[in-house]
């Protein structure tokens, strides 16, 4: 008992930051990299002692966990690295996966805390498009069906107060015409010089000046919604903190 207390200790300390780095997320979208140092020092702390618990008894259970928290904090680099990843996510996961193990408060949760979480938070995220889905239909709308799961139409006065990327691309002649892009133009929307990021148009009004007339002369924009992934995980870590795994759930349902 006594020797799960550090990592009860390192537990909290990582709820709270994930608290303040969903605040962020949902305010700009990124994570300042001090907001990890506080809960990578108290963890690392933790995870030092509990580790060294361990090595006192050694076991096939210890070995496991140890090469699981290790291949974590790789996956989690190698897809931050190759864009498949947010890096405030990554570091999110790679911070859990280092300082808290197991957890302290339930029975062993297979395959471990950190992927637990990560299953959780996917499970949590998918409902997003569903309830985006939802609100379009519900107002009418009319998109693609990959654009009506993942976006919706903004006031061009205010698009600039959104995050995501803009899905129409518009044009100005004799009268206005608009076309809806492919689900790949969030792929170009990430480059650093594109007119279709928001952030871009937020940070650079001078630069793009001409396209956010444009959009405000277009009334209403479609655009994909940046998702605050944040939020899932620190939801996903929360139910698997405690013992629950939401696919283990579906997987319960599904079977019967």
């Amino acid at each position: 008992m006594y020797e799960l207390l550090p990592l009860a200790i390192s537990a909290i300390a990582v709820l709270i930051t994930f608290l303040y780095a969903s605040w962020q997320d949902i305010k700009t979208r990124t994570v300042l990299t001090t907001t990890w140092y506080p809960a990578a020092v108290i963890g690392g702390i933790a995870a030092l002692y509990f580790w060294y618990q361990q090595f006192l008894q050694p076991s096939a259970l210890s070995a496991s966990i140890l090469a699981t928290s290790v291949i974590v904090c790789i996956m989690m680099w190698v897809f931050a690295k190759a864009g498949m990843f947010g890096w405030a996510d990554a570091k999110a996961m790679i911070l859990l996966a280092a300082t808290v193990p197991v957890t302290p408060f339930a029975i062993w949760i297979v395959p471990s805390l950190a992927l637990s979480t990560l299953l959780n938070a996917g499970v949590i995220a998918l409902l997003i498009p569903l309830a985006l889905l939802i609100q379009n239909i519900l107002r009418r709308q009319k998109a693609p069906f990959w654009l009506m799961c993942s976006g919706m139409p903004v006031s061009g006065d205010t698009i600039t107060r959104h995050f995501g990327f803009v899905a129409e691309e518009i044009t100005d002649g004799d009268e206005i015409t608009r076309e809806f892009l492919p689900a790949s133009s969030s792929v170009r929307a990430l480059k650093k010089s594109s007119a279709l990021s928001i952030r871009n148009l937020r940070e650079y009004p001078e630069k793009y000046a001409n396209e956010l007339d444009l959009y405000r002369r277009a009334g209403n924009v479609w655009i994909t919604y940046g998702i605050p992934f944040m939020i899932p995980i620190t939801l996903g870590y929360i139910l698997a903190l405690f013992g629950y795994s939401l696919s283990d759930a579906i997987l319960m349902i599904l079977l019967g």
